[in-house]
């Protein structure tokens, strides 16, 4: 079997989509506005690196508080098919399709959160989704994580836990943005790096001996 694995946010669209989930979300369930309150002194936290994405997504997760399995992903699944698709780089789009057509299995292994990553897979022919889980309690989000964080060594003990391992790799490609990818990167032979941030972009060009290239997508 041969994989394409890819990453979501500033890989197949241009930028982190949580921002404008939150957004989207806040108009689909104004009731959450008080959880967004809470989250301020989180965000200045976050913005002068004193905690990290994994504590500040925790406490994002807090905005699902109590709502319905049902209503939840209505919204994530209304997000996916009216706001995302202007988000998508064309040249990801293509390179999907054309990885379909070769008979790639695609998943795609993303922090951002399943409640609206798994529809956004759908819309695009993913055969398996793989985000930030939420915890559910009696058919309602409690508002919590269910586990790590999808980021970084999560994404590599997401994947051995859903009996993907590196075995065979020979055909396999992963596609990224981020240096915090490295360890996604080791599930395949072809490592692409798109459109890097600055550390990845310089390991990428020290270590082309590794399989890594870089593409400019728009």
């Amino acid at each position: 079997m041969k994989i394409a694995f890819f990453d979501l946010d500033k890989t197949i669209i241009k930028k982190d989509s949580i921002v404008p989930f939150m957004f989207f979300y806040l108009k689909k369930n104004p009731k959450s506005f008080i959880y967004y309150i809470r989250l301020i002194p989180y965000f200045i936290l976050f913005l002068f690196k004193i905690i990290d994405n994994s504590k500040i997504k925790y406490e994002i997760a807090h905005i699902f508080k109590n709502i319905p399995i049902e209503f939840g992903d209505s919204i994530g699944e209304e997000f996916a098919n009216t706001v995302v698709p202007s988000l998508y780089y064309n040249d990801a789009i293509k390179e999907i399709n054309k990885l379909k057509e070769e008979g790639y299995k695609l998943i795609m292994v993303t922090a951002s959160f399943e409640i609206y990553a798994k529809f956004i897979g759908k819309n695009l022919g993913f055969d398996r989704v793989m985000g930030t889980e939420l915890w559910i309690f009696r058919d309602k989000y409690t508002g919590f994580m269910y586990g790590k964080n999808c980021y970084n060594e999560a994404k590599r003990h997401r994947l051995f836990t859903e009996g993907i391992f590196k075995k065979d790799i020979s055909q396999n490609i992963v596609y990224s943005d981020s240096i915090s990818d490295l360890p996604f990167f080791a599930f395949a032979a072809k490592k692409v790096c798109v459109n890097p941030d600055k550390k990845l972009r310089e390991y990428a060009i020290n270590n082309k001996e590794k399989n890594f290239s870089i593409v400019e997508w728009k």
